[in-house]
């Protein structure tokens, strides 16, 4: 079946539990050998019995690698990354989108009410480890009255060697405005 997450999508929705909500799956090459890889955000269900004001799960990304054939197998999990949809703040769903490009993936969150943020965490892929490792974090924060804006990038030296799926965004020191 053909979608609109493109051709052999069937089998990489196998990897989305039963009662979860695929939210994002984009695909491209990491190393340059022909080789796809696909990362799936995953909203997973929310638990019983959640009171309001409280947070559900974080959501649930996966790299998978495809093996030409239409096939995936995954590549690595992060369940810390992308927080569920009640951690936005005003501005609603904290989830922004997810790319790959050339040999680095990417995931964007922002929220906020009147100082909005947004963070960009970058990972690249190491065909020598055949492992994905944090390549930078971009955090933001901008005063939407006033326009003061705080960036602030973290280096790989700055954060570490960290594989994908043990990555945790609390690690990263957030920015906030002067």
């Amino acid at each position: 079946m053909e979608d609109r997450f493109g051709a052999h999508m069937d089998d990489a929705l196998a990897f989305v539990p039963s009662g979860a909500n695929l939210l994002e799956a984009v695909r491209g090459e990491l190393n340059g050998d022909g080789i796809e890889y696909q990362l799936l955000v995953i909203d997973q269900p929310t638990p019983e019995g959640l009171v309001p004001g409280q947070h559900g799960p974080n959501r649930v990304l996966l790299l998978l690698r495809g093996d030409g054939r239409g096939r995936w197998q995954l590549a690595a999990r992060n369940d810390k990354l992308v927080p569920c949809s009640t951690r936005g703040g005003l501005a609603g769903d904290p989830f922004a989108y997810a790319m790959v490009e050339e040999d680095t993936f990417s995931v964007i969150t922002n929220g906020g009410s009147r100082e909005r943020w947004s963070s960009t965490y970058r990972f690249r892929y190491a065909s020598a480890d055949k492992a994905c490792w944090v390549d930078g974090v971009r955090r933001k924060v901008v005063d939407i009255e006033t326009e003061a804006t705080n960036i602030r990038d973290f280096s790989v030296a700055e954060l570490g060697r960290v594989r994908f799926e043990d990555f945790d965004p609390s690690s990263v020191a957030e920015v906030s405005l002067p």
